[in-house]
């Protein structure tokens, strides 16, 4: 039950603080830092016996085809062998996926993560057979056995799900084909993200005391927040020469990623891939054009931000490294992790006694790799199986939205545990429709928090600064992604060859459509595109930016005390996939289908704007007078 879910600016870190010469390695962390894997597997031994339980259990399930038909008690004992194959082969998965990222310039945990990856190819080929089968089965006959036995009423959504792609499904031999296929269908994004994480040599730069240090994908984000606009800039500069001088190679990787959609697309018979991306959670792709034509009607207010950054800043022109960087002149000090983890709990009291114990138990009993190490994994995210708890994965280094992201990612957590907790396996995960709400929610709690406890005007500026940076980068910076994944998918449908060339333009060309004429486009900078992980995702961004849209929603009415509001973010955390995402969002009150909650985000945008600028003129008016 994979759930990674980060944005850039929540991964991002504060340069302001001294850069580090070199990420440590992991014997130099703290035990209580790193997440123990013994909750999953004792030892290797014990991971390598459930490997092979899973084999056998593979091996069982093929002997179970052509009984789907037979009675309800042969398909029901299929479907439970079914979840008792693909139980274990998730925790077999996280195990091998968890070790691999403590240090992927290993070679063991690499092998051992090919090994699983392979083995949930050989799953996929073994239990291919079993749609087609089950679609084959009278449906009539079908709903009388799901009506007349408890047992197999839990899987009745299940089955409906099934019956509704019926269309898409292939015959059990092209099923095969297409299970076969999987391991060379992921191949471009499981090598983008080895050779991004490995092989990509970054620069040396000097910091702001002058000191040359090694730039990497872990410090970037150090760097890029510096006042020092030489770092920031060479460290953007540095950053993006890097992945452009390789986009040739990367380039090749993406386009046979957006391929691999194409194939799968036209394969099923779907109108396109958008089409195929959405039809498995039942989304219409109405949706995904309504946050765009919303964002795109709304962009007036993001070029708005950009010229008050520029004002605030004192530029004569604006750069893309001077977009993270804080507009104020405010020294930011570390955030010890233990302080964080106490603020966070506090500020999350409203949503309950039982929500704030589990997460005090999550950082007390090591479900979360703190710091950075040596060829440790990027990024942030939550993962973990139905028969385990979460995993946290962060790059912890002490700033405000180093904060946040704990936050975040806790929020994937708990929305993993309350669903694990509340539902049957076959509904025990969640659409990424829904996968980005309960984290956001968090970080909106969490902010209201900060505000109502804020000491002085500066920190009332950072905080707000904080909740823009969150708008910008999570709405309109993760829809502009959609954009262009959408953009590059629809060039190749119509035969546009992705060349670098034209995927750089088409990057190019929205990020001046997005942040207006005043943004100046450095060399490199469109090599951006480049260096996303999330565009080997499948249509994925954009479940960023909805729901932070419906986060804010369920945020503020939480927030304002609204009856049953809590209530009904916990029924919609437990829901898991028992409903449709749209429905299940509904739950907890929002509905996605009507651009309102979109439009009430951006709205929410132009009055933080306001209200930072006019507390920035106010404080600089009281200094002035002062002086």
């Amino acid at each position: 039950m994979l759930t990674v879910g980060t944005t850039e600016w929540a991964m991002a870190a504060d340069a302001t603080m001294e850069a580090p010469s070199g990420p440590k390695t992991r014997d130099q962390i703290e035990t209580k830092y790193k997440w123990n894997l013994a909750d999953i597997f004792a030892d290797d031994a014990a991971f390598e016996a459930a490997f092979k339980d899973v084999e056998s259990k593979l091996t069982a399930f093929k002997k179970l085809k052509d009984t789907l038909g037979h009675s309800a008690d042969s398909l029901l004992n299929a479907l439970q062998a079914q979840d008792a194959l693909s139980m274990e082969l998730e925790r077999v998965y996280l195990y091998a996926g968890l070790s691999f990222h403590e240090d992927m310039s290993v070679s063991a945990t690499q092998g051992r993560f090919d090994r699983v990856q392979s083995l949930g190819v050989r799953a996929g080929e073994a239990t291919s057979w079993f749609e087609p089968e089950l679609l084959s089965v009278d449906e009539a006959t079908m709903r009388q056995w799901v009506s007349g036995n408890e047992q197999l009423k839990v899987y009745e959504h299940f089955l409906d799900d099934i019956l509704r792609e019926k269309a898409h499904v292939l015959s059990a031999s092209e099923e095969a084909l297409m299970a076969m296929a999987g391991e060379v269908m992921s191949a471009p994004g499981n090598i983008f993200g080895q050779f991004t994480n490995t092989e990509l040599d970054f620069p040396k730069i000097n910091d702001a005391d002058g000191n040359e240090v090694q730039l990497t994908a872990g410090n970037y984000y150090s760097f890029i927040y510096s006042r020092d606009r030489r770092v920031r800039r060479d460290a953007f500069n540095g950053m993006h020469d890097t992945y452009a001088a390789k986009q040739n190679t990367i380039g090749s990787m993406l386009s046979s990623h957006v391929k691999t959609h194409l194939f799968r697309a036209k394969a099923r018979k779907y109108e396109s891939s958008l089409h195929a991306a959405l039809a498995g959670p039942n989304i219409p792709v109405e949706v995904y054009h309504n946050l765009i034509k919303t964002i795109n009607a709304n962009a007036h207010r993001l070029h708005e931000y950009v010229a008050m950054r520029k004002r605030i800043m004192g530029l004569d022109e604006i750069h893309r490294y001077d977009l993270y960087t804080p507009m104020i002149d405010i020294e930011e000090s570390k955030i010890p992790y233990d302080d964080a983890v106490e603020t966070i709990l506090d500020a999350l009291q409203p949503l309950g006694a039982d929500y704030v114990s589990t997460l005090r138990k999550s950082f007390e009993a090591r479900w979360i790799d703190v710091y950075e190490t040596k060829n440790k994994r990027g990024g942030a995210y939550c993962w973990g199986a139905y028969k385990t708890h979460p995993y946290l994965l962060l790059n912890y280094d002490g700033t405000m939205n180093d904060r946040s992201t704990i936050a975040h990612e806790m929020g994937h957590a708990m929305h993993s545990w309350y669903t694990a907790k509340t539902q049957p396996y076959p509904y025990g995960d969640y659409a990424t429709f829904c996968a980005e709400v309960a984290s956001t929610v968090n970080e909106v709690i969490l902010a209201h928090y900060l505000l109502d406890n804020a000491k002085t005007d500066t920190e009332r500026l950072m905080i707000l600064q904080q909740q823009i940076e969150g708008i910008r980068t999570t709405v309109f910076r993760q829809t502009m992604f959609a954009e262009f994944e959408m953009k590059i998918h629809e060039m190749a449908e119509a035969g546009t060859p992705l060349t670098p060339d034209t995927i750089r333009k088409t990057y190019h060309d929205l990020v001046k459509a997005y942040y207006g004429p005043e943004m100046v486009m450095d060399p490199s900078a469109d090599a951006e595109c480049l260096r996303i992980p999330h565009f080997y995702r499948n249509f994925y961004v954009f479940t960023y930016a909805t729901s932070h849209c419906a986060a804010t929603n369920i945020g503020k009415r939480i927030i304002d005390g609204e009856s049953g509001s809590v209530g009904r973010l916990m029924t919609f955390l437990s829901a898991g996939s028992s409903k449709y995402p749209l429905d299940v969002l509904k739950l907890a009150g929002v509905d996605m289908t009507n651009p309102q909650p979109i439009e009430d985000t951006m709205e929410l945008f132009s009055q933080l704007l306001n209200e930072f600028e006019t507390l920035y003129r106010k404080q600089q008016a009281a200094g002035a007078a002062t002086n």
